[in-house]
């Protein structure tokens, strides 16, 4: 039984063994792994440790999400951890309707305490959040892992970089994978972007926080991230 990856990942029968023997397990431990066990997940314990104490330490007010899914993984975790700082809105949006409807279905019925803390919304992200970013003015805190296609994880950075202030807090998964080919090099010259802590194999797929800094003496010729139209 691999304690790295998840509940969720794990073969029926081997869930059937785990909810067995699941008390002996230290309560915080068994909690990261599981997530809601009526709610398939993803990520990985590191990675969902990582993003719950990030959430849990920035304190957010206003936090977007890009791919909810069945909504038992970074969705949860992260709305778990508004619930237990007091406050704070995560808007989470998913491609597929039906499944935008068992989400919803999922909280309504299992997590109704963080209903208040989640904002669903159906559709592509780079259709509905711009007017949503425009309407809210700022974001603390973005968490991706949306499309696999570099060049749209790419556009999805830079619909967000604009709205987020100094400090700003942006955590990525995927970021050893082709998903991240151009936007983690770009991220890695920016001066206005500091990548605070990684985790890697075999822990996880690849999982950032990357933070949102000014830079008062940046020479005239650098140009800010979000203002570049994709990669030459």
């Amino acid at each position: 039984m691999n304690f790295a990856h998840s509940y969720h990942a794990l073969s029926p029968q081997i869930q059937r063994l785990w909810r067995t023997i699941r008390w002996i397990i230290p309560y915080r431990l068994r909690w990261f792994f599981e997530g809601c066990l009526q709610i398939p997940g993803q990520l990985w314990v590191a990675d969902r440790k990582l993003l719950y104490k990030t959430i849990r330490r920035v304190k957010p007010k206003t936090v977007f999400e890009v791919g909810t899914w069945q909504g038992g993984g970074s969705t949860y975790f992260i709305s778990q951890a508004l619930y237990d700082n007091g406050f704070g809105v995560l808007h989470t949006i998913e491609a597929d309707p039906q499944i935008h409807a068992i989400v919803r279905q999922n909280y309504q019925t299992y997590l109704p305490h963080l209903l208040k803390h989640v904002e669903f919304h159906s559709g592509k992200a780079m259709e509905v959040y711009p007017h949503l970013l425009r309407q809210l003015g700022c974001v603390d805190t973005v968490f991706l892992d949306g499309s696999a296609d570099p060049q749209e994880a790419y556009g999805e950075f830079e619909m967000f970089a604009p709205f987020l202030h100094n400090g700003g807090v942006v955590l990525m998964h995927d970021w050893d994978n082709e998903k991240m080919a151009l936007l983690r090099p770009a991220l890695e010259r920016s001066s206005q972007w500091r990548i605070q802590e990684t985790i890697t194999a075999p822990e996880s797929v690849g999982f950032a926080v990357v933070r949102h800094v000014v830079v008062t003496d940046m020479p005239s010729s650098v140009e800010p991230l979000y203002s570049m139209h994709g990669p030459e």
